[in-house]
Parts: C-alpha cells; structure tokens; sequence
C-alpha cells in the first residue's frame, strides 16, 4: 500500500525539476488516479485502507492513513508544479474527514503513529494557502495523537528516527513553544552521538540501532538516508539553520 506513492513521491519530482514529459505524464496517470479516488466523505484512496491497519501484520478494522500521507506529498509537488486547483480541494476535503476521524480510532500504532509528522506538515502546508483555522485545530489532533518525539527517542528503527524527529520542529510552527524546537536538536544529538560513527554523515541505524553496535562497520538503509534529506528540507524552511543544508 505504500510502496506506489513512495516511488511516485521521488518520480515525478524527477520529472519535474529535469522537465522530462514522459515522467511528467507518467506521474500525472496516478495522480488523476488519487484525485478521482476521492469519495463523498473526504476520503481518498484504497478503501482497503480504512480497515486494514498495519496490513498483513495485523488488523483492527481502524484506518491506516500512513500510504496517504506519502501521497499527500505527491500532490504537494504536482501542485507547486502545475498549479492545479483540485489538489487543494481534495486535501480541504480529506483533513476535513481526518477531523471526524474519533480519536480512539486515529493514528493507532505502529507506523502512522511514529510518522504521522509528515501529516502535521501536509496540514501546514494546506493552512498556509487557504488560511481555514480548523487546519490548526486538526494540527494539534495530530500532534497529540503522534508518537512522543518531544521527550526522547520513541523508536530506533532508523527510517523512524530520520524522519520523525523533526516532528516536535513541525509542530513549533503552531505552538511557539521552545520545547518543541529544541526537542528535534536534542533528538538529533542523541541519536548522532551514540551512533553516529558511520562515514558518510548518517548513523550506524541498520534496521534498528542497537546497544553495542556503536562503529563505522554499522549500516543505514537507504529509506533512511532519503529521508534525512527530506528532514533537512523541512527544517530549513522552519528554523533557517544552515547546518540541515549542509
């Protein structure tokens, strides 16, 4: 269910940025597709989704939102792209669903919950072109139901740790509160200064870090490098520090 739109989510800016047609309207044949899938409610995409959380592992019957909020960023792009209306009419319409989603059903474990971030910041995204208050309202929701980034490390699966520590830095947009934008340094230097011991620049995460596996024969999966980058990009635009350019 997510692995689509995370090759789509690296296509078609590809496309975009070296102006390739053809990964252009290759990309947009998805995009229309996502943007048709919208139902009446709000909600887009597979329906399968909306109760099948956490896929073969496990079911509850309760929505994973984690492919959608891949495919958000899709449409994010598209639109800075082509300028299309109808992105920013469904993602009104999808959070507008995401509002009425009951809270005991919303962001449940495992993956939504750790990365749920990248929703915070879609919203962000939306408020900051219509101006609609409730985006802010649906803001806090999600910040309150996310894993808690602010406190410490909730996760060491690398992916997890490269791109959900900038959540608490998302959020600070919203509060003003210190605590959330020094909580994404302190997660950055305590995870670089227990394992940050591989060349490169990254740190010795594997799957997971792990007690005692400390030095430079450590990995990193790829996931994780490609979104650290994405981490960087989105904290630059947030706090200006040019240490997430370098």
């Amino acid at each position: 269910r997510q692995e689509v739109p995370y090759w789509l989510r690296g296509f078609g800016d590809l496309g975009y940025v070296l102006e390739d047609e053809r990964v252009i309207e290759e990309a947009r044949l998805w995009i229309e597709a996502a943007i048709s899938s919208q139902k009446e409610d709000g909600y887009f995409g597979p329906r399968a989704n909306l109760t099948a959380l956490e896929g073969r592992r496990r079911s509850t019957g309760k929505p994973d939102l984690w492919p959608n909020m891949l495919m958000l960023n899709v449409l994010q792009s598209y639109h800075e792209f082509s300028g299309d209306g109808r992105v920013l009419e469904l993602m009104e319409r999808y959070f507008r669903w995401e509002l009425e989603v009951p809270e005991e059903d919303f962001l449940l474990p495992f993956w939504q919950h750790m990365r749920a971030g990248d929703n915070l910041a879609s919203v962000y995204w939306l408020y900051n072109r219509i101006g609609e208050e409730w985006l802010l309202e649906l803001g806090e929701k999600i910040h309150r139901n996310t894993a808690d980034w602010t406190n410490g490390i909730p996760s060491w699966h690398n992916v997890n740790i490269a791109q959900c520590f900038r959540e608490p830095e998302t959020y600070y947009q919203q509060s003003k509160d210190p605590k959330h934008l020094t909580a994404t340094e302190q997660d950055y230097q305590t995870v670089w200064g227990i394992y940050g011991q591989v060349p490169g620049g990254m740190f010795g995460g594997d799957e997971n870090c792990r007690e005692g596996y400390y030095g430079p024969r450590q990995g990193i999966e790829t996931c994780g490098i490609v979104e650290m980058m994405h981490s960087c990009q989105e904290l630059i635009r947030i706090d200006g520090d040019v240490r997430w350019a370098d």
